[in-house]
């Protein structure tokens, strides 16, 4: 089995170095650019086991071979955005040339960009949603990827884009599937994936937008514009996932734990008691992904329109986050690869 990361940002390094570990041959495909740094890839686990699992010289490639058995993609949504308006682009001549494999999408889509992607591409691409979340420590440690990884939140496998039982996508992601689980990252397949991934996106959209917006969390909690935007936003981006599916139980949670009353109080508390959760949030959804959050803000308020939904509040929040300078806004350093976080 010869697994292709397209993306070797946060995201792919963990879901790379991971199937590494399960004695996965894996390569990660990066920018001509990048094909000769040599650093390694190493990702720790801050909860749970706290493994740390390194690959000292990972297999850098800048196309896709004859022998890949399947691509996990993980890029950003703003990179699958541009399929839309340039479906003969870079992202899609990379991943074209390719041989015919499935292509399971790790970063997160909405319908538009599932189309686009099954467009540039004449075959269903199979969407998954990842049950680890992590960061890239830039600051403490280069490179390293700091990750949560929890038995209660399962990788998803889309089943219907999966394929028909005993096909050959079918069984090649049922392997991986064992591969993941068996090496401590559960994943099943499961129904309506596509609309749980949309409804989870858009539930927690606006409070990754404000993060962006504000430069951090302290910058959303002392701006009160900002901060009222953004709640009011929650509240109408919940009533389009409604419409778009069901949202994945921590979105539901979290959505709606925050409130005006409850969001300094529980930031407070999450820095004494967990406070690698606040630094997660703050790097995660930080300027860093400011393209990604426009091109998503875009497509959620597009979505709206279409269902008939009013989102005045989220027109604000995006006019907010457009009008603020960059060099206003304290920016992490980059990655050292390109991809999804």
């Amino acid at each position: 089995m010869h697994v292709i990361v397209f993306g070797a940002g946060a995201l792919g390094r963990i879901y790379g170095v991971r199937l590494a570990a399960a004695g996965v041959q894996v390569s990660f495909v990066v920018r001509p650019s990048r094909l000769e740094e040599t650093y390694s890839f190493v990702i720790e686990q801050v909860n749970g086991s706290q493994r740390r699992d390194v690959i000292e010289r990972p297999r850098r490639i800048d196309a896709i071979p004859n022998d890949a058995t399947l691509i996990l993609l993980a890029v950003r949504f703003d990179q699958i955005d541009s399929l839309r308006s340039e479906p003969d682009g870079e992202l899609a001549r990379a991943l074209a040339e390719g041989p015919s494999v499935p292509i399971v999408v790790l970063s997160p889509v909405l319908a538009p960009q599932v189309e686009a992607l099954e467009r540039a591409f004449s075959r269903r691409v199979v969407i998954a949603m990842p049950g680890v979340a992590g960061y890239v420590d830039d600051v403490d440690d280069r490179g390293v990827v700091r990750y949560w990884a929890t038995g209660l939140a399962s990788t998803l496998i889309d089943d219907r884009g999966a394929g028909e039982p005993h096909s050959i996508s079918r069984d090649t992601l049922e392997v991986l599937a064992r591969r993941l689980t068996n090496d401590g990252l559960p994943t099943r397949f499961e129904r309506d994936v596509p609309s749980l991934d949309a409804s989870s996106t858009t539930s927690f959209f606006p409070l990754i937008a404000a993060i962006d917006a504000g430069g951090g969390i302290d910058g959303v909690l002392g701006d009160k514009d900002l901060l009222d935007t953004a709640l009011a936003a929650a509240k109408e981006s919940e009533q389009l996932a409604k419409t778009l599916g069901k949202p994945a139980s921590w979105a539901h949670a979290l959505t709606r734990f925050i409130g005006p009353y409850t969001i300094k109080p529980g930031v407070t508390l999450a820095r004494r008691v967990a406070p690698e959760t606040v630094r997660f949030v703050e790097r995660h959804f930080g300027r860093k992904l400011h393209a990604q959050h426009l091109a998503m803000g875009d497509t959620i308020r597009a979505l709206g329109r279409d269902h008939g939904i009013e989102m005045p509040a989220l027109d604000h929040l995006l006019e907010i986050m457009r009008r603020r300078p960059a060099h206003s806004i304290p920016a992490p350093p980059p990655a050292p690869e390109g991809g999804a976080s």
